[in-house]
């Protein structure tokens, strides 16, 4: 049978090296990223986008020494690194809280130049346990957008735990109910097959969704449940949920609460009623535990027309909520959509990449790129 990616069988045996990975354009670029950095030239994009806001996506910040090599740890930052990287928001841009975004946006409020809004996505206890202090220290706010089905719990998303059975599963080949198969021989070919599941999860309906999830989960079995071969303390550091407590020590701190749905759906795959459900339970869910509106949603996965529709939008304007953030896109003018607000996510890497990241620079350099390619 003919597969989806037009191989004709065990599309793994074969993994495409993206030109992303080339080690001569991987070095090309940290050269790049170290130029601008110590050149200066970061200063004029700061310049561009003083007016706007830059939004800034984190998820996990953990103590040094988790397993940085594990790609379930891909967004997580060292609570140190988190410490540089904030002190760099203190002296190059302004901190603003979310009330003086929405002021700025919808009142037409003033602002300091170049203002930056903190945001964590999911809603992890390390958020309170290693990130709080460190925005304390810096007398920073931020937002914390949190997973209500999980509440207090230990355990992985759905996503997550098919890429933990990809990747570390003792099985050798991983076949979909269309005939295609993926060999798991190599690091290379599990990570090659994370990135077909997910992208095979976008273009299906939720029902065929699950079932391919079940159809993995039947061919992966892992040691025990949500095993992704690491320390017992290093899997909970990461994968446990905020609890009701928590969410109100982080808002009896400063910190403001936004929803990010009940499970991490792919909102855009989902039937009207069950994206509705998602959307407006989680946000009744947080309000019942904070006793106050939760006025702010974060789409999961967040990347526009691929992860959620005009019609997630509206069924978050229908909800009650006044501001919606995608996953991607980045910086907000007084001219975005109040219901795709962009962002700029945050990860790990080098001092100079990250300075080059929240100035735009990437962005930037990626459009010329993309210009490049398409008059090839």
């Amino acid at each position: 049978m003919r597969s989806l990616l037009g191989c004709d069988h065990e599309v793994g045996v074969r993994v495409r090296e993206s030109w992303y990975a080339n080690p001569l354009y991987i070095r090309a670029k940290r050269g790049l990223f170290e130029f601008l950095f110590h050149s200066g030239l970061l200063n004029v994009f700061r310049l561009l986008r003083r007016d706007s806001v830059l939004v800034a996506i984190y998820h996990d910040v953990l103590p040094a020494g988790f397993p940085e090599g594990n790609p379930l740890f891909g967004m997580t930052v060292s609570v140190e690194e988190f410490a540089w990287q904030l002190a760099y928001f203190k002296k190059h841009y302004h901190p603003i809280t979310l009330q003086q975004f929405a002021d700025w946006y919808f009142r037409g409020a003033a602002v300091p130049s170049c203002p930056v809004l903190i945001t964590f996505d999911d809603g992890h206890a390390n958020n309170l346990r290693h990130a709080l202090p460190v925005l304390q220290q810096c007398e920073m706010s931020a937002v914390c957008f949190a997973l209500t089905g999980d509440l207090g719990l230990c355990r992985q998303t759905w996503f997550e735990d098919a890429y933990s059975r990809l990747m570390f599963s003792p099985a050798k080949s991983w076949c979909l109910s269309n005939g295609e198969c993926w060999r798991l021989d190599s690091h290379e070919q599990r990570a090659a097959a994370c990135g077909r599941f997910f992208s095979l999860c976008r273009t299906l309906p939720e029902r065929e969704q699950q079932e391919e999830l079940e159809l993995l989960q039947s061919q992966l079995p892992v040691t025990e449940p949500g095993n992704i071969s690491e320390p017992e303390d290093a899997k909970r550091e990461r994968f446990e949920f905020l609890s009701e407590d928590n969410i109100r020590a982080l808002v009896e701190n400063g910190i403001e609460l936004g929803s990010h749905t009940v499970t991490h759906p792919i909102l855009g795959s989902l039937a009207p009623e069950n994206a509705h459900r998602e959307i407006a339970e989680s946000k009744a869910a947080l309000e019942r535990v904070l006793g106050k509106p939760v006025r702010a949603f974060a789409y999961p996965f967040g990347a526009p027309g691929l992860d959620f529709t005009s019609r997630d939008e509206a069924l978050v304007r229908e909800s009650g909520y006044a501001l919606a953030f995608a996953g991607e896109g980045g910086f907000v003018t007084r001219s975005s959509n109040p219901f795709c607000l962009p962002r700029v996510g945050i990860g790990r890497m080098t001092h100079a990449q990250f300075a080059a990241t929240i100035t735009g620079a990437v962005e930037s350099l990626k459009s010329i790129l993309l210009l490049g390619r398409r008059a090839e």
